[in-house]
């Protein structure tokens, strides 16, 4: 797949097929992804994979959580929509009134994708120390994007996603990620599933335009 053709392939898979992901491809996924570059060559990220037993494991886990109410605790604090600003504010609502238009009657996909982590049949777990810098932050930022558009390019879906961290106690746990360790974010990879409404929605960018600046 062409460079480009992958990056208009990628969009965010809300339910995956059960059909697995090969170990084989998950490595080369993230073997590729280790060419983001970063500060100083620090490579600040760790990802872990859950698959199979563990997988299903954190899936049941999350379900009953979140089935039971359960106030998410992210490594990450989670700021509120208020607390953004103006444009990204604006850009949330358009999102929102769209999607809503899109899914009609079937806007409980939503949640209940969310709350079966989107039948994902991967999840990938990036991690930073608990000292890491901002601009660590950004390097993993790079290497997630690196890793969605290698996955893209193989037509493996993926969706990154704050509910895949919601609940990171039982990760840490279950991952065996050490305690001096951040869970950053989450990334849920397989193949998206034509049979969900969901799957068709493609969120609109805004123009160019209105984000680039170039003087001469």
């Amino acid at each position: 797949m062409e460079f480009k053709e992958a990056v208009n392939y990628r969009q965010s898979i809300r339910y995956f097929t059960d059909q697995q992901i090969a170990p084989a491809d998950l490595k080369e996924i993230v073997q590729l992804a280790q060419r983001t570059p970063s500060w100083a060559n620090s490579q600040p990220w760790q990802a872990y994979v859950a698959t199979g037993q563990t997988l299903e494991k954190i899936k049941a886990h999350h379900l009953a959580a979140a089935q039971q109410g359960v106030s998410g605790n992210s490594d990450f604090p989670v700021a509120h929509r208020n607390q953004w600003g103006q444009p990204a504010q604006e850009n949330m609502a358009k999102w929102g009134q769209d999607l809503q238009t899109y899914l009609g009657d079937q806007m409980p996909q939503m949640s209940a994708a969310q709350a079966h982590l989107f039948n994902a049949a991967a999840l990938v777990y990036l991690v930073l120390p608990q000292d890491a810098t901002d601009w660590s932050i950004y390097d993993l930022g790079a290497f997630g994007q690196t890793l969605m558009l290698v996955a893209a390019d193989r037509k493996i879906d993926s969706m990154p996603a704050y509910e895949i961290v919601r609940y990171p106690d039982a990760v840490r746990e279950l991952m065996g990620i050490p305690a001096d360790q951040q869970v950053a974010m989450g990334i849920a990879l397989g193949y998206r599933d034509p049979a969900y409404r969901i799957n068709g929605f493609r969120t609109k960018r805004a123009a160019e335009s209105t984000i680039l600046t170039i003087k001469d």
